[in-house]
């Protein structure tokens, strides 16, 4: 009489084996694909809503736009210091659609982030030096730029009337604090962008596009890095966290993904604000 087999042998267990992994194989790639997919439509609602609240915000002060933060007259200080982010805050359903779910950095502790205006360690400091972190960077430059003006700086946030074509103007884009020396983002995003240029030439004259007359300006650094590949400026602050796209929102509302060679579009990029802007129909970061 014979023994039934309740075991398997070598040659069946491998056989399952390398289904097992031909299957994860094919599968994989497509979970991630869609994981990618879902992360994107995130993003893109997250840009929409903080455009929407950025909209209830202008409704209550004049159609103007926030400026990059607030500061009362008098002591500022860690209750009373507000980002732009914070100033419309109170128009959203919550803090997270301004952190997209590709970014999976490591975020920095807010109290090892230290600003003269507030008390580190305390909660309104944390919300403050947390906003600052957000992966939407404000097109401030020219929408709310920042100016020395007799050895004080001056903000002036422009109003919705003063963009010419709000459907072409960029006002968020994908952003990043920071890139480690293998070029991977870290730190998670950056609350302001900076252009790539600066200056438009018609003919002999040379037009400030920020409307300031060359006034010093407030900013991480005088335009894009061209020399440093792996700089968080390379590209402004800007960051293309899906597939090698960066989610955008104009001052009109409409969101899309698009390439990082897209930003500086019109625009002959040189360091520090060097380079002109060469096509102003294609160039969507000025008013005009």
């Amino acid at each position: 009489m014979h023994k039934s087999r309740t075991g398997f042998t070598l040659i069946e267990l491998l056989t399952v084996a390398t289904i097992v992994l031909v299957l994860a194989a094919v599968t994989f790639p497509v979970f991630r694909s869609s994981v990618e997919s879902a992360h994107k439509t995130v993003c893109v609602s997250n840009f929409r809503q903080a455009y929407l609240a950025t909209f209830l915000y202008m409704e209550d002060y004049s159609e103007t736009f926030m400026p990059i933060n607030y500061q009362p007259a008098g002591e500022a200080t860690s209750k009373n210091d507000r980002t732009w982010v914070q100033m419309i805050l109170p128009y959203t359903s919550s803090y997270t659609i301004f952190r997209c779910p590709s970014d999976s950095g490591v975020h920095p502790k807010s109290e090892t982030i230290f600003d003269q205006d507030l008390v580190p360690g305390d909660v309104y400091s944390r919300y403050y030096t947390d906003s600052m972190r957000t992966n939407l960077g404000y097109n401030y430059l020219y929408l709310s730029p920042v100016l020395l003006d007799r050895n004080r700086w001056v903000s002036l946030p422009r109003q919705i009337s003063s963009i010419e074509d709000p459907g072409e103007m960029l006002l968020f884009v994908d952003s990043v604090w920071d890139r480690d020396l293998a070029g991977q983002p870290v730190g998670g995003g950056n609350w302001l962008v900076i252009p790539p240029c600066r200056f438009y030439k018609f003919g002999n004259t040379v037009i400030d596009t920020f409307g300031l007359v060359n006034k010093e300006v407030y900013a991480r650094n005088s335009g894009w890095v061209v020399d440093d590949r792996l700089s968080g400026l390379r590209f402004g602050g800007a960051w293309a966290r899906h597939s090698g796209r960066l989610t955008t929102v104009r001052t009109d509302g409409s969101a899309a993904l698009v390439y990082p060679e897209q930003l500086s579009s019109g625009c002959n990029v040189q360091e520090n604000w060097s380079g002109y802007i060469e096509k102003a129909t294609e160039y969507i970061w000025d008013l005009h």
